[in-house]
């Protein structure tokens, strides 16, 4: 092939780049939205060793710290004391999302709350979810990841605590060892 024929041929475009957007020189600049899809993608596989539980982990207060556990099914998000995840947010509907697991995939619907739901900076009525995903119910936000089970937790408490009664136990030996040294 001659180098007019490789010249004329026009390179593939890569996913998520925006050729709107190119920089000097043809530097590729990312879709920012791109580029957090595929950090999510990236967190996913390093995250999900099979003993992980999809979340909502809350990142403003008062819920902030806090994982609400997603159940395979369907998880109401709302102020409603019934809810699968309830929160105390006066701008939030008692009834305002609902997040679904349905043929393998997480989707979030707005469940016609008068403040509308936000995934990722847009408002949305429907959309599936992907593990990074950044949620916003009233002016509660959380992220969408996966958290340690209940059951791994309790095992790692578990394991802890015998650590801890191994070390108390060493030691409770070794002083009575030398207050027998010092007063035999």
């Amino acid at each position: 092939m001659s180098s007019q024929d490789s010249s004329n041929k026009k390179a593939e475009p890569r996913k998520g780049y925006r050729e709107d957007k190119a920089g000097p020189q043809g530097t590729l600049v990312f879709d920012s939205k791109e580029v957090d899809r595929m950090i999510a993608a990236e967190i996913q596989k390093l995250e999900d060793d099979g003993t992980k539980v999809p979340a909502l982990l809350a990142t403003t207060k008062p819920h902030a710290g806090t994982a609400f556990l997603l159940s395979y099914g369907k998880n109401v998000i709302g102020r409603g004391k019934g809810n699968s995840v309830t929160i105390y947010d006066p701008a939030a509907s008692s009834t305002h999302a609902q997040i679904t697991y349905y043929s393998g995939e997480w989707k979030i619907l707005n469940l016609l709350s008068s403040n509308g739901t936000i995934v990722n900076g847009e408002k949305i009525t429907e959309r599936v979810l992907t593990l990074g995903d950044k949620i916003q119910i009233g002016h509660t936000e959380f992220l969408f990841t996966l958290v340690d089970s209940p059951e791994e937790a309790e095992e790692e408490a578990a394991e802890i605590n015998w650590t801890l009664v191994g070390a108390l136990g060493v030691a409770a030996v070794i002083f009575i060892g030398v207050l027998i040294w010092l007063f035999a």
